[in-house]
């Protein structure tokens, strides 16, 4: 052989079979990276989706929340208007104005009538009969169902804004609908939409909210507020889907022709769908940087491992070649067969060599794969999830040690899933297998099972469809984390945030919280007022110097230092205040992260401007201050930081028996007496805080008890200490005893003397619970008159009257002295027995009223009058905790509709079913 046939030979050899393992290598590393991308991909989009899908789902509850709790409002107001039984409209804007708190939860408050005409007005008397809604569809279905509702979105007619109504009925004493209660929400007020504004998916995601029937109630296009969703040709094919009923994921292409993710959700209280927009660029922007460097990472990996294989090749192949040469040398020479046989063993025994450091090489990569097998595994079992993977059969083919552990580390690999998880358990999670089987990512969260010891846990469950190269789903890869806690602290997040806002609304004081630039990113309801931003109105672009004001701001700035080094800092503050100076008290609360370091600050601020002009007119004339407090009708004193009594007015001589200069210098323990002191001990701790404590205390000297309201108001000077406290405390014995007959009063039914609706609505949910916690029954009565109206109209209201209060005392003298007797209105009665065993002592109680009633006759100005009374009796177990007060009482209600159809004087019990309960049995007289 020439030595071009080896130059040959050896490219063959060395550079096909080199080029064989580079190919191998990098096919290897490739599916690897393949496979780990498509496992993250899958995982991150799903947790994506998820996450959109639960801030959805959160603003549509939060949405139905403020709707709930506002339906709910305006109808307990309506209940106390028709409590009231106003006979006309003119009543009706005085008894709206004197509740004036309703504009917390609306816009605007409105009665209209049967024709729709406004007949009151929240917002003012000016347009009252000049306003009619008859043609709105909300005032159409209020009247026709007698029942409160949410209305669709309109616009107002008189100042254009967008807005829903919420409405209640008002009925007479026929049931019939006598007005309707309108209470107009702005769509753009914070406590509703107008925080919908700020909420982004990404850079240019979006929320948007449409009703069911496609009517647009927000979205970024403040020009598509109240139009149709597909108005000038809109309307995305995923929006209506959600239209047409879908909630939950999806993927699609919106009007502009941008990919996103969708999520839908409903607010149930108005019919709302709300929906989000999220760009899948931006979305996925994190997981495609990843996707090139790894594949980008793989390809460097390939390469340099098939270069270090060609080397690898080349160097072991040397000995062969090597032998090659001899064997062509030899051949050349044409030497004697044993110089042959000398040459061949000495390369027979380089290619030994060479074979064992092969194998040598080989076991070494065994080795190394076994390590990277058993750190797969290490991984696996430390990563804070369950992780299994079952094949087509649904039989196990991993499992990592929390499974395992799950399981109390019995043999689960290569066992079926039923046999493992029980029939029970495993027809909870089947259908989500059916599904990933068929290759749909499956992500849903469920209760942990009790038989595991894993009962009130939550869990999220990942099921991943394990699809091969041809599109075959060969088995479901299973993700299951514990996430208990983030449940826990998503619901104290959302009660604490509500508690936060009620809290800072109503506390006297302005409250605000800015960021280290200043920016302010939270006001309370003051603060807005005296900043003059509207309640719905962003905080975007409003700084501490443009909420305060130059001026303000001026006297703030020296201590922002000092609250950005994380000290706590208070001082005093002057500003205008209608039109006058005033003096407020700031307080900086630095805002410090778990590192410790301020990233913004609280601002409180608290009006004081009453206490520093008394503290400026009493620095001005002592004299004067003491000529005026001797002369009131209060007791008043100065309490110092020792708690000693520096100053007391005249009325100490009155109150306590002592002159004022017995008192100065003595503790207020020594004045008041322990036990006194003792209960009054926080409130002072308070004040001496710099806090304003209110408090009523009733005081015991020379054998007369006075009721007393005391105020403890902080001595805060300019230096920002309290250097000890204003006391103040009234004489409201007098108004205390006004206020106790005027609530005795208002429960009692002037014409009979018996409680009337406001009392037994008191006490019936009473009632029940005693009744359910003693274990004891009870029953209901429903009583009125048969046929009042009749004797009303032919011998009038006078001997109308009169009869009702004969009723009265013989239904009263027909009872226990510990029965509820009660008249609700017009001829209608209730009874309420406790502490019953059995139907039969009801019905024994309402035999005596309908024979007590009818003999003898009622005689009324020398006319004899036959009076017969219908009665319905709802007997109630304390075993059925599922019936609520208002219930129970609608039975009664029902069980004396059947007594009337019955024929009249007599009792009936209420039925449920047919076929119900054998003691709950009908009688009649």
């Amino acid at each position: 052989m020439t030595q071009t046939g080896f130059s040959k030979f050896r490219f063959g050899l060395h550079t096909r079979l080199s080029l064989g393992v580079m190919a191998v290598v990098l096919t290897a590393t490739f599916a690897i990276a393949t496979f780990a991308l498509h496992f993250v991909k899958s995982n991150m989009r799903a947790s994506i989706e998820a996450e959109q899908l639960a801030r959805v789902a959160a603003i549509a509850d939060s949405i139905d929340q403020k709707f709930g709790s506002r339906l709910i409002l305006l109808q307990t107001f309506g209940d106390s208007v028709e409590a009231q039984d106003f006979q006309d409209t003119v009543p009706l804007q005085a008894f709206l104005e004197r509740h004036a708190s309703l504009r917390q939860a609306f816009d605007n408050v409105a009665f209209l009538d049967m024709d729709g005409n406004l007949v009151a007005n929240l917002n003012g008397a000016n347009r009252i009969g000049t306003v009619n809604v008859k043609d709105r569809p909300y005032f159409q279905r209020t009247v026709a169902s007698r029942a409160g509702l949410v209305s669709e979105p309109y616009r107002n007619r008189l100042n254009g804004l967008a807005q829903v109504a919420i409405t209640a009925p008002v009925l007479d004493n026929a049931g019939q609908v006598r007005f309707v209660i309108s209470g107009a929400i702005n769509l753009k007020d914070r406590n509703i939409l107008g925080a919908l504004a700020d909420i982004k998916f990404g850079k240019t995601g979006y929320l948007f909210v449409t009703t069911a029937d496609g009517i647009v109630v927000d979205h970024p296009d403040a020009s598509r507020i109240l139009n149709h969703i597909q108005a000038n040709g809109g309307g995305d094919p995923e929006v209506l889907r959600a239209l047409a009923g879908f909630q939950g994921s999806s993927e699609g292409v919106n009007e502009a022709g941008v990919r996103g993710l969708y999520a839908f959700d409903r607010a149930e209280q108005a019919n709302w769908i709300v929906g989000a927009m999220y760009p899948r660029s931006e979305a996925f922007a994190g997981i495609n940087a990843i996707e090139r460097g790894a594949w980008f990472g793989a390809l460097a990996l390939a390469l340099t491992a098939g270069a270090l294989a060609l080397a690898v090749v080349r160097r072991q192949l040397k000995p062969l070649s090597e032998l090659h040469q001899h064997m062509q040398s030899t051949r050349e020479a044409a030497t004697g067969t044993a110089a042959a046989r000398t040459y061949a063993f000495d390369e027979i025994g380089d290619l030994s060599r060479t074979f064992n450091e092969l194998m040598a090489q080989r076991r070494a990569i065994e080795l190394s794969l076994a390590h990277s097998e058993a750190q797969v595994r290490i991984i696996a079992d430390n990563i804070p999830a369950m992780v299994s993977h079952v094949d087509a059969s649904m039989r196990y083919t991993f499992v990592n040690a929390h499974v395992r552990a799950l399981h109390k580390d019995k043999t689960l690999v290569g066992r079926l899933m039923p046999e493992v998880r029980g029939p029970a358990d495993f027809a909870m999670v089947e259908p989500s297998f059916r599904r990933a089987l068929a290759g749909e990512t499956v992500i849903l969260e469920k209760s942990g099972d009790p038989a595991l010891g894993i009962g009130g846990r939550t869990f999220k469950a990942h099921y991943i469809p394990d699809i091969d190269a041809d599109g075959v789903v060969r088995g479901v890869f299973s993700m299951t984390f514990d996430i208990t806690e983030d449940v826990n602290i998503r619901r104290a997040l959302t009660e604490q945030e509500k508690r936060l806002r009620d809290v800072t609304d109503n506390i006297p004081a302005l409250v605000g919280y800015f960021d280290r630039e200043q920016n302010c990113l939270f006001a309370n309801v003051r603060a807005r007022q005296t900043a003059g931003l509207d309640q719905s109105a962003s905080l975007k672009g409003t700084t501490l110097r443009s909420a305060l004001g130059k001026a303000v701001h001026a006297q703030l700035k020296p201590y922002l230092p000092v609250v950005f080094s994380g000290k706590k800092v208070r001082f005093p503050v002057r500003a205008p205040m209608h039109g006058r100076e005033g003096y407020f008290q700031a307080n900086l609360m630095p805002d410090k992260n778990l590192r410790g370091e301020v990233v913004g600050f609280y601002l409180m601020s608290f009006n004081i401007t009453a206490l520093k002009q008394a503290e400026l007119r009493l620095a001005e004339s002592e004299l004067r201050l003491r000529a005026i407090t001797d002369n009131m009708p209060a007791l008043i004193t100065y309490i110092d930081r020792d708690e000693k009594i520096t100053f007391a007015n005249a009325t100490s001589r009155e109150w306590l028996g002592l002159d004022p200069a017995q008192v100065l210098g003595r503790q207020v323990q020594d004045v008041l007496g322990r036990e006194v002191y003792e209960s009054r001990q926080p409130m002072l701790a308070r004040a001496l805080g710099g806090e304003r404590a209110e408090f009523e205390a009733r005081m015991q000297r020379q054998g007369f008890d006075r009721i007393t309201q005391v105020t403890y108001v902080p001595d805060v000077r300019e230096d920002g200490m309290t250097h000890g406290i204003f006391s103040l405390a009234h004489d409201i014995t007098a108004l205390k005893v006004v206020e106790h007959k005027l609530i005795e009063l208002a429960r009692l039914d002037t014409l009979t003397g018996l409680p009337n609706r406001l009392a037994f609505n008191e006490y019936l949910p009473g009632a029940v619970l005693r009744g359910r916690l003693a274990g004891n029954a009870m029953a209901l009565m429903f009583l009125d008159i048969d046929h009042f109206k009749a004797i009303n109209d032919t011998m009038g209201h006078a001997v109308g009257d009169a009869v009702l209060t004969e009723y009265a005392r013989r239904l009263l003298g027909c009872v226990r002295g510990t029965d509820m007797v009660a008249r609700l209105a017009g001829d209608e009665f209730v009874l309420v027995l406790e502490g019953l065993t059995a139907p039969d002592t009801a019905a024994t109680v309402a035999a005596k009223i309908v024979e007590r009633v009818h003999t003898p006759p009622f005689t009324v100005d020398g006319q004899r009058i036959k009076v017969t009374t219908s009665v319905g009796i709802a007997f109630h177990r304390a075993a059925d905790s599922s019936v609520t007060a208002e219930e129970l009482l609608a039975r009664a209600d029902t069980a004396l509709y059947n007594a009337k159809a019955a024929g009249r004087d007599r009792f009936e019990f209420f039925m449920p079913v047919e076929g119900a309960r054998s003691d709950l049995i009908t009688r009649q007289h």
